[in-house]
């Protein structure tokens, strides 16, 4: 038996979803809402709701970074989260680095990071997707990731160690 709702609420199952740290300027927030949309040229979107600063500051720069973490971030990227403002490299422990491409930070602990230049903005409803260039893509040599899946009024997971392939028809 179903129940329906109309909207994202507590009723519903959790949704896992890869997150990160976008970061603009030398603001960071985490985000789950994004996703590939052209391999060639590679670009990506993202969505960020009205009410965050990085919003603002995204619409300004028009460039961030994009910071997939490890599962032991979890804390870190969950305090970001709540902070508005302030000096949160201090505040989570992370790192900043400088980026080659833009002039937003990128953070060192990250396992993968995107640089990304904004080149479309749509607005849809209480966020706006940033279809972005993703002008380099910054790889760490690292054997033994957990990315980071989040579930939902603060719960994490991260993936099991028992991946399976199923053969392409």
């Amino acid at each position: 038996m179903f129940t329906t709702t109309k909207i994202l609420n507590s009723d519903c199952h959790p949704q896992p979803r890869l997150t990160g740290l976008l970061a603009c300027a030398d603001n960071f927030m985490p985000m789950s809402w994004h996703m590939p949309v052209s391999k060639s040229p590679f670009r990506y979107a993202v969505a960020i709701r009205d009410e965050n600063k990085t919003y603002d500051l995204v619409h300004t720069l028009k460039e961030f970074s994009i910071n997939f973490m490890d599962s032991s971030y979890i804390n870190a990227m969950e305090s970001s989260g709540s902070m508005h403002g302030g000096d949160k490299f201090k505040e989570t422990g992370l790192t900043p680095m400088k980026a080659q491409n833009i002039k937003s930070t990128l953070i060192e602990e990250a396992y993968m990071i995107y640089e990304c230049k904004v080149v479309e903005i749509e607005n849809y409803g209480d966020h706006d997707i940033f279809i972005v260039d993703v002008l380099c893509i910054h790889n760490k040599k690292q054997e033994d990731v957990n990315p980071t899946l989040f579930l939902g009024r603060g719960y994490y997971e991260t993936t099991s160690k028992n991946p399976q392939r199923v053969e392409r028809v």
